[in-house]
């Protein structure tokens, strides 16, 4: 075997194999197995494997581009089939009936095909695959999600240092150069704002104001290719529990909203807590009232039933029990994250999916004539190419 053939069997299997596109799998059905035995996945790795995948995809749609406007796409050499036809007709004979049906032949009239859209089909797989892969890849360098709780206040940096919550941030994701987040203000719900609102300012690192909006849950606030989302208020109370002058119960409560309203109630918390584990219970609040209900149990007997108002009765005695509410914060739960270029993407998918299902629908019909004379040996690739020949040999 020559060089010329070396090479052309090695650039078969990068240009035409499906088979071939199987070991860029590896990588994520590696990082898969990883996922599930919860150890460590690499996100670079991933993405090597993704651009080089990318590059062999880029590179294959090139090399169908150009043959595609062609007469011969496939080639004599492509996946030739074992099988052989033997048909009473001469091969000159029956390639001029076939290039009345369409069929194109060689200079050399030993190899034929006939154009189809399953051709095209696969050169849509490879767009789609493309723009998956491209823009996929690009969203994933420029990644940027972080979560944060904000009070109103100073404004912080987005650049994950400070901030509650996974923080998530591209090799491209230029987070040191984003603005300063500030919350101006907190609504509470209302019939305009349902499930409340936040109204937030966007500052320079010269505290220069840039932007403001209201931002609240399902309406994000868009600006400088980052959506601002707004999932939720979160309160902090401050409880203590006394006994005499030894103190039974004392941590931050963190109170979330209830699914429906218990009452006037709208939040609750647990007052579990490990390092008073013989003390249970739980407390609500009225957020409008900063009013908050507190039952709590000492190895699991009540001591303490009441209400506490953060401006009001902030401290009850019960019997040998006294309750107060010490404090009282109010958190935004902001949720800052970079959008994807779903429109493309979806675009993507769409025409790997099409591409796809033409490919397998619409079956290459190819053909290739070795004989004398009288006969003619036949291999073909396609039913409907078989039914031609079978038409033909009747005649």
């Amino acid at each position: 075997m020559n060089k010329n053939t070396k090479f052309s069997g090695a650039s078969k299997i990068f240009f035409v194999s499906p088979y071939f596109l199987l070991v860029f799998l590896v990588i994520p059905a590696y990082s898969v197995l990883r996922i599930k035995l919860r150890l460590p996945v690499s996100g670079d790795l991933l993405l090597g494997n993704n651009v080089l995948f990318c590059v062999c995809i880029a590179l294959r749609l090139v090399w169908r581009m150009v043959r595609m406007r062609g007469d011969i796409r496939y080639g004599a050499d492509y996946h030739p089939p074992k099988s052989v036809i033997e048909i009473d007709r001469p091969a000159a004979q029956l390639q001029t009936a076939l290039t009345g049906v369409g069929f194109h032949f060689t200079v050399a009239g030993d190899y034929g095909e006939k154009r189809d859209l399953g051709y095209l089909g696969t050169t849509l797989l490879y767009v789609g695959l493309l723009l998956l892969l491209l823009f996929g890849s690009y969203d994933y360098m420029r990644e940027y999600s972080v979560m944060g709780r904000l009070g109103v206040g100073e404004p912080i940096s987005l650049d994950g240092k400070g901030l509650i919550g996974q923080f998530e941030a591209g090799s491209l994701a230029g987070a040191s150069r984003l603005p300063l987040l500030q919350v101006k203000k907190q609504i509470l719900p209302n019939p305009q704002w349902p499930k409340g609102a936040t109204e937030i300012a966007l500052l320079s690192q010269e505290r220069k104001e840039l932007a403001t909006g209201i931002i609240a849950p399902g309406k994000p606030f868009l600006y400088g290719g980052l959506d601002y989302h707004m999932t939720r208020f979160i309160f902090d109370a401050l409880i203590m529990i006394r006994k005499d002058k030894s103190i039974v119960y004392e941590n931050f409560v963190k109170l979330l909203p209830l699914p429906q309203k218990k009452g006037a109630y709208s939040y609750y918390g647990s007052l579990k807590y490990p390092q008073s584990e013989n003390v249970g219970g739980s407390a609500w609040l009225n957020p409008e009232d900063k009013a908050i209900q507190i039952q709590a149990t000492l190895d699991k007997k009540k001591i303490v039933d009441t209400e506490l108002k953060l401006w009001g009765k902030n401290k009850i005695a019960q019997g040998e029990y006294t309750a107060s509410l010490e404090g009282l914060a109010q958190w935004s739960e902001i949720r800052v994250a970079r959008g994807r270029h779903r429109v493309m993407l979806i675009i993507g998918a769409v025409l790997a999916a099409v591409g796809g299902f033409i490919r397998i629908m619409i079956r290459p019909q190819r053909i290739w004539l070795e004989g004398s004379e009288e006969k003619c040996q036949v291999r073909v690739i396609g039913r409907k190419t078989l039914q031609l020949l079978s038409d033909s040999d009747k005649q």
